[in-house]
């Protein structure tokens, strides 16, 4: 089986004028190559596959079985959808979601919308112009101030956290300038950050398993921002499985199953949680294309004593293949 790794790559440094996290969410050559050598492990023949302006004729020419989908696409609110959107129209099965889970996952608002019938969020507010901003009075404070379709911690840095109305407004005001998103503004949970592991398809999706971080010194208020997560070794600590009662455990497992499948996740999908001052979990956003670097990737240390890294790599790649009724391996 030949598999065409899709794949966009971190430059060396952003461009001149963008934020120095532009491309935070790119992977690195590194995690590119523990992949394919994850899957030619199985074996199969892998080429890496660029998914840049090129990707269409990359893929009509390369003669691919499969698809092993880690790209983050290029542009905005929808560069997620893209590399998938164009599997699917040139016919050629691929690993994860679809392009409208991508597309909604990736706005942190739309995919709150849909799943808050069943699961608890926080409270908030988008705000996308300056008409906006008055609604950020009617939240209770202290709130987080984060642009809404972003991954990887971007724009969550420099203290995202307003204590009143005016630096609420200055903040979304810098990350609209900075990032030309719209910001999402919420309630700021103080409880444990907890993310969830779930792989599969319906009816069979399992929880894969679930990781706390915590920080590694006490603080008052701990955002799990990019400068913690650049900085993970000193700043961050990490509890799998998280040092919680029986009965949390169990709802946030129930609660990670019951979002991966409004949000029409495929086959592998991490999920963030955090809870309130009573320890109810509330959902904070979905990653159906979550980082598999073999040292850092959040998935990865959580999937630690379930599986191994080959192991948790290989069975995306099954998952899919037993979805569209593939057998190879």
């Amino acid at each position: 089986m030949k598999v065409a790794l899709l794949y966009n790559a971190r430059p060396a440094a952003a461009d001149q004028g963008l934020p120095d996290d532009a491309f935070e969410e790119y992977d690195s050559a590194s995690t590119v190559a523990s992949i394919a050598a994850a899957l030619r492990r199985l074996p199969a023949e892998v080429e890496p596959v660029v998914a840049d302006i090129r990707l269409p004729w990359r893929l009509a020419e390369g003669n691919f079985d499969f698809a092993f989908n880690m790209a983050e696409g290029q542009g905005r609110r929808c560069r997620e959808s893209i590399p998938a959107a164009i599997c699917e129209l040139l016919g050629l099965p691929f690993t994860g979601s679809d392009a409208l889970t991508l597309g909604l996952t990736l706005d942190k608002w739309m995919a709150k919308r849909v799943v808050s019938h069943d699961v608890p969020v926080p409270r908030g507010v988008l705000v996308e112009r300056e008409a906006d901003e008055s609604a950020i009075a009617s939240l209770a404070f202290p709130l987080i101030v984060k642009p809404n379709d972003e991954g990887s911690s971007k724009g969550i840095r420099d203290n995202p956290i307003a204590t009143d109305v005016a630096g609420a407004i200055a903040r979304c005001r810098l990350l609209r300038e900075r990032y030309a998103c719209p910001v999402l503004v919420e309630e700021f949970l103080d409880g444990a950050e907890v993310t969830v592991g779930v792989v599969g398809n319906r009816p069979d999706a399992r929880v894969l398993g679930m990781l706390e971080i915590a920080p590694a010194q006490p603080v008052d208020r701990f955002v799990y921002s990019l400068e913690v997560k650049r900085d993970y070794l000193r700043q961050a600590r990490y509890f799998t499985p998280p040092r919680l009662p029986r009965v949390s455990l169990d709802l946030l497992g129930k609660l990670a199953l019951t979002a991966y499948d409004q949000l029409g996740c495929r086959d592998i999908a991490r999920l963030d949680f955090r809870l309130d001052s009573r320890g109810v979990p509330h959902f904070i956003e979905c990653n159906p294309l979550p980082g598999m670097n073999p040292e850092t990737g959040d998935i990865v240390i959580l999937a630690k004593g379930a599986v191994s890294y080959d192991e948790l790599v290989q069975n995306v790649l099954r998952e899919a293949m037993r979805r569209v009724g593939v057998n190879a391996f």
